[in-house]
Parts: structure tokens; C-alpha cells; sequence
């Protein structure tokens, strides 16, 4: 048993722990899904996240990339960080939904899909593969450039149509 007088070791909460580094008056600035757990929360040291929040101070002269229960503790707003992972978590969902969904040949041979009222095409041009997205009352858009696989011209169709929709025309 223990005496009273003995202390207790220090625990290491990584930048927690550290003089000088703010706690509080974060402000997230950036969000990235990685797809899968890989790096390790850059305030806390400890915590391996997928979710980036991407926190910035302005009395601390570095972006830290931190997990959700930092950033909400950062930024003093315990509901923003888990939104952000919630709209993460439901893209991740629709982009799995997007690539394993039943895309149709078309009459030319094109792999198309129809979405919310939006007809999406993926087709050979620019030198690889393309898509088309058209809004079946008036909107269309066009990949600016090929890209190397279907399955790239198919993320980024889904980039654009998401962009679309939250965004509009």
C-alpha cells in the first residue's frame, strides 16, 4: 500500500501536458477523411483517428491535426466535431453505395447511373475515362480532363455530383 506522501506517477497527455500550448480558442479550419485509421491525434499524442480536424490558434504558430474528442474540447463546441464526422461517416457510406451500385450500359456502351434526378455517365475521352453529369431539367457538367480508370472517373463524378447537390448549380 501506498503512503499519502508518495506521488503519484505523471501521466503524459501529450500537448495537454505541455506549457504554452493553448486549450482552449481552437478553431477548426479543415476536416479530411483519411478512409481508414492512420495517423495519431497530434494534440493528445495518443489517440490512432481517421477523422482529421484540422485546428488552428492564434496564439500557437501550428495547425495540429487532432480526433473529434480533442477538437470538441479544443474549440469549446461539443457538437460541431462529431457533425463533421457524421458527414464524413454518411459520404463514406453514399461513395460505397455509388461505386458498388448497379451502374447500366447505355445504347453507346457507357456506364451510366441515375441519381436524384441526375443522369451520370462514364465514358473513354480526354485520353482515359470521363463522366458527364446532367440534371434532367437543365444542368450539365463535364470532366475537365481524363483520368486513368474508370474507377477514378467515377470517384470524381461522385466529388462532383455530391458538390451539386449540397452546393447547386
Amino acid at each position: 500500500m501506498k503512503s499519502r506522501t508518495q506521488q503519484r506517477p505523471t501521466v503524459d497527455r501529450g500537448k495537454w501536458s505541455q506549457l504554452g500550448v493553448p486549450h482552449k480558442g481552437w478553431q477548426c479550419i479543415d476536416f479530411e477523411d483519411l478512409g481508414h485509421v492512420d495517423e495519431t491525434c497530434e494534440m493528445c499524442e495518443t489517440r490512432r483517428i481517421r477523422y482529421v480536424h484540422y485546428m488552428e490558434h492564434p496564439d500557437y504558430g501550428e495547425v495540429l491535426g487532432v480526433g473529434a474528442v480533442c477538437a470538441r474540447n479544443m474549440e469549446e463546441d461539443y457538437t460541431a466535431a462529431l457533425e463533421r464526422e457524421k458527414r464524413a461517416q454518411s459520404k463514406a457510406r453514399r461513395l460505397t453505395t455509388w461505386m458498388n451500385g448497379k451502374w447500366r450500359t447505355s445504347a453507346k456502351g457507357n456506364s451510366f447511373i441515375n441519381r436524384n434526378g441526375f443522369n451520370i455517365v462514364l465514358y473513354r475521352g480526354y485520353g482515359g475515362w470521363a463522366y458527364q453529369i446532367k440534371e434532367r431539367e437543365c444542368e450539365q457538367s463535364w470532366s475537365k480532363s481524363g483520368f486513368a480508370s474508370k474507377e477514378k472517373a467515377q470517384l470524381a463524378a461522385f466529388e462532383r455530383f455530391i458538390e451539386l447537390q449540397e452546393y447547386g448549380h
